[in-house]
């Protein structure tokens, strides 16, 4: 098996991509992204392509993208392009994915090869399109939403690895027609009927990321929660936040282990942070709005990234008002926090 670890994330309401380069062993990424329809412009492209490139490397999953003008019956065409494109060939154990969008019917499929039937169900395949990939296109974000399904197949990956999933020996490759299909909703607007359940900001920080961690159990994702800062609620206007990353966000935090809230002298910021050896787990700020302390994730955005480990770090030089509590922690180069 390859080194795994490669890892995206779904954190609050961003997707957070690597910035991190890879190419195939075969230095040709252009078999991994055949765009036949033209929905997506080079850049994008290329980007999915190194991600899938990544997903290679790191998983030995060979995942190809198709997107043709019309399929006709779409499961039939993915389970013959499978074949014809050989996908899964790249892999040591012949582990093949095939995503295919048709525009014109407006239908996404997700094609599994036998030697990854196991590790994704149809079940699992259709809770990925529907709950992830879809709030993306319906918003006109197709390569968002691609990406954004590509780190639920990396935390799937994970998953099986660890409980003895991916087995070692060489499987056979080709596809029995496994996989599911779906309506793409491309460009058909976002349905923003959010949940009208209250939720309020608690008179410490505490209190406040319960309430968040709650609301996402709760798949709740009306922006203008009182549990959210000014700024926030202004951010994720405009943000796609999907069913499926506040379902990750409450696995993620699941097993962290919160410090003691830190509070400034003015009692205006406060930051709630894990232990360096909880590397996955990042802090969470907080800015006091009235009386209450409310989520400031504008500063996830600003000054978090996610390494190809899945640790996060601080970007270099960005200055914020938050910085009073790491000032116990050093950062190296990259921004990764050391104790002193």
């Amino acid at each position: 098996m390859r080194n795994q670890n490669l890892r995206l994330t779904s954190r609050p309401l961003v997707v957070l991509l690597l910035a991190a380069a890879c190419t195939p062993a075969n230095n040709d990424r252009s078999a991994l992204v055949i765009d036949e329809a033209g929905l997506l412009d080079t850049a994008q492209r290329e980007r999915i392509a190194m991600f899938h490139g990544l997903l290679l490397a790191d998983y030995d999953i060979d995942y190809r993208l198709v997107s043709v003008p019309t399929t006709g019956n779409i499961d039939l065409y993915a389970a013959a392009r499978f074949k014809e494109l050989s996908a899964g060939a790249a892999s040591e154990r012949g582990q093949g994915l095939l995503l295919v969008i048709d525009p014109l019917r407006d239908r996404v499929r997700l094609e599994v090869g036998y030697a990854l039937e196991g590790t994704f169900p149809d079940a699992f395949v259709a809770y990925i399109e529907q709950q992830q990939m879809v709030p993306f296109f319906e918003s006109g974000r197709l390569a968002d939403g691609i990406l954004a399904t590509t780190e639920l197949i990396v935390s799937r990956a994970d998953a099986a690895l660890a409980n003895a999933g991916l087995e070692s020996e060489v499987q056979f490759t080709g596809s029995g027609g496994a996989g599911a299909s779906t309506s793409a909703r491309l460009n058909a607007g976002s349905n923003r009927n959010y949940s009208t359940v209250a939720v309020n900001a608690g008179t410490t920080p505490e209190t406040t990321l319960l309430n968040y961690f709650a609301a996402m159990q709760q798949r709740n994702a009306n922006p203008e929660l009182e549990i959210y800062s000014p700024a926030t609620k202004k951010m994720l206007q405009d943000w796609v936040m999907t069913p499926a990353q506040m379902d990750n966000i409450v696995r993620a935090y699941r097993g962290c282990n919160a410090e003691s809230p830190r509070i400034d002298d003015d009692r205006n910021h406060g930051v709630i942070r894990y232990a360096i050896r909880e590397r996955q787990c990042a802090p969470w700020f907080f800015e006091k709005t009235g009386t209450d302390w409310t989520l400031d994730l504008t500063m996830m955005q600003r000054a978090i990234r996610f390494g190809r480990d899945n640790s996060w770090h601080f970007v270099r030089g960005e200055d914020h008002p938050y910085q009073f509590a790491f000032t116990d922690w050093r950062l190296d180069a990259s921004g990764y926090p050391q104790a002193e």
